[in-house]
């Protein structure tokens, strides 16, 4: 009965834990891509989140990402990352707003695999808009403590792999032109 107890416990409290996925960082191939696109300039603005979203991770609790920032707020960064190292940010040029249309991951696809599925509309200043939707899969594992934080791990990869087919639809450089 006590062991019982100690693992009840034990799950419960496994249950309370908030994954967190690690900063975005830049990625060398959509910057190297923005910077061929020479018409490219401008901002996002912000994104909003329509989409029905759980956050939740089998019971592990919820992916989160760093620093206290929304999904929403975290793909808006990114996107203005990329355009900051590409210098292909201007506050003074086109301003980019949308919403996530599709948002959702999986920590158990196949079994030992996951998935992020993004979509996003995005609307430019300029009257245009784009739609874009890409899945991004990863190696998860078996256990929920391994799959949940492969989970939030992919988080950051999965936006790239979103900017960089944003960026390479042909349809991205009016969407970004004066």
């Amino acid at each position: 009965m006590k062991k019982l107890l100690v693992v009840a416990a034990a799950l419960a409290l496994s249950a309370c834990s908030t994954m967190q996925p690690p900063r975005y960082a830049v990625s060398v191939d959509n910057i190297q891509k923005l910077k061929q696109l020479e018409t490219v300039e401008g901002e996002f603005v912000s994104l909003n989140q329509t989409a029905q979203f759980s956050s939740n991770c089998r019971l592990m609790g919820p992916i989160e990402p760093a620093d206290g920032l929304s999904i929403p707020d975290f793909i808006t960064k990114a996107f203005n990352d990329e355009l900051k190292m590409a210098d292909r940010f201007s506050a003074e040029g086109i301003d980019i707003t949308g919403e996530i249309t599709k948002i959702e991951f999986s920590s158990v696809s196949g079994l030992t695999n996951g998935y992020w599925d993004i979509g996003l509309k995005l609307k430019s200043s300029n009257g245009k808009s784009l739609d874009v939707s890409n899945k991004y899969t990863f190696k998860s594992g078996f256990d929920a403590i391994t799959a949940c934080n492969a989970t939030a791990d992919a988080l950051s990869p999965a936006v790239q792999d979103l900017i960089k087919a944003t960026i390479n639809q042909p349809e991205f450089v009016t969407l970004m032109a004066k």
